[in-house]
C-alpha cells in the first residue's frame, strides 16, 4: 500500500509534539513547513528543533520528504522580494535539506500580477539551474491566484521551462484541492495534464462555492478514490503527503487518516477482486 506522510505542522507547531502524535498515528514521513510558530517556516527555524528532527532521523524513527520554505509566494513584479528569495531563501534552504537528507523542495507559481509568462519561465527555469548544480529537485505546488494555479496551468509552465533549457529537476507538487479552488475539475482533468511531472501530492479536500474552503476527505469535491486509484495505477509515486487544513487539527487529522486509510484499503480490494 502506498504509505502516508503529513505536514508536520498540520499536527501541531511544535515539532517534538507533531512527531511524538504522528508516531502514535502511525505516520513516519513528515514534510516540514512551519515549526514553532506560522512565522518561522523552514529554513529559518530553531537550532533545537532541528537538532530533534536529526536526532529522530538518525534512530531511523521519521523520514523527511520534503521542506516548504514559501519560496515563490510572493508576486513575481516584487524585485526586493524575489531577490532575497533566490539569493538567501534558496540556498539556506538547500543548506538545511542537505542538513536533513532531503532532496525536494516545494516551491510556488507567482501570485497573479500581470507578470508576462516569458519573465515567469525565466525565473523558474534559473532557480531550477541552481536547484540541479546542488542536487536538489523543486516542486511546484499549484495553489488558487497564482500562475500555477490549475494542473493544467502548472504543467504548461513546467513544460516551457523543460523545453527552454536542459532542466529535469522542475516537478510539480499537485494539490487537487487547490485546483478545485482555481475553479478546475481537478480529477481526472487537471490530474490528466500535469501527471508526467507530479512528484509530490498533497491530500486534502475542498469546494469552491460559494467559496474556496478546506473540507475533510469525502467532504469536498475532489474525488479521492478516483484520484488515488489512478495515482496507484499510474505508479506516479510511492508515497502520499496529507496536508489536513481543517480545524480542530488534531481531530481533523485523525479523521482524514481514518477515511482516507478507508479509501485506499476500498482501492487495494477492488485491485484484488479485479
Amino acid at each position: 500500500m502506498i504509505e502516508i506522510g503529513i505536514v508536520s505542522d498540520e499536527i501541531s507547531l511544535d515539532v517534538e509534539e507533531a512527531i511524538k502524535i504522528g508516531l502514535k498515528l502511525g505516520i513516519k514521513s513528515y514534510e516540514l513547513r512551519c515549526v514553532g510558530s506560522y512565522e518561522k517556516r523552514v529554513p529559518y527555524i530553531e537550532r533545537k528543533d532541528i537538532d530533534f528532527i536529526k536526532r529522530n532521523l538518525d534512530d531511523g524513527k521519521i523520514k523527511i520528504t520534503a521542506l516548504s520554505p514559501g519560496i515563490f509566494k510572493i508576486r513575481a513584479s516584487e524585485k526586493e522580494k524575489l531577490k532575497f528569495e533566490l539569493e538567501q531563501v534558496l540556498p539556506d534552504t538547500f543548506k538545511l535539506a542537505t542538513e536533513l537528507g532531503v532532496d525536494k523542495i516545494i516551491i510556488f507559481g507567482f501570485v497573479r500580477d500581470g507578470t508576462s509568462g516569458d519573465e515567469i519561465v525565466e525565473i523558474l527555469k534559473n532557480a531550477s539551474m541552481y536547484a540541479k548544480q546542488e542536487k536538489f529537485n523543486l516542486l511546484i505546488e499549484n495553489e488558487p491566484g497564482f500562475y500555477c494555479d490549475t494542473g493544467e496551468n502548472t504543467a504548461k509552465i513546467i513544460d516551457f521551462v523543460r523545453a527552454s533549457s536542459e532542466i529535469d529537476n522542475l516537478w510539480a507538487n499537485w494539490d487537487p484541492a487547490n485546483a478545485v479552488g482555481a475553479g478546475e475539475f481537478a480529477f481526472p482533468n487537471g490530474y490528466e495534464k500535469v501527471k508526467n511531472f507530479i512528484k509530490n501530492l498533497h491530500v486534502k479536500d475542498s469546494v469552491n462555492f460559494p467559496k474556496f474552503k478546506c473540507t475533510l476527505i469525502g467532504e469536498g469535491a475532489v474525488n479521492w478514490y478516483g484520484q488515488l486509484m489512478a495515482i496507484i495505477k499510474d505508479k506516479i509515486i510511492q508515497s502520499i503527503t496529507l496536508e489536513t487544513h481543517h480545524l480542530p487539527l488534531v481531530e481533523s487529522t485523525i479523521e482524514d487518516l481514518k477515511r482516507l486509510r478507508a479509501i485506499l484499503k476500498a482501492i487495494e480490494e477492488s485491485e484484488y477482486e479485479g
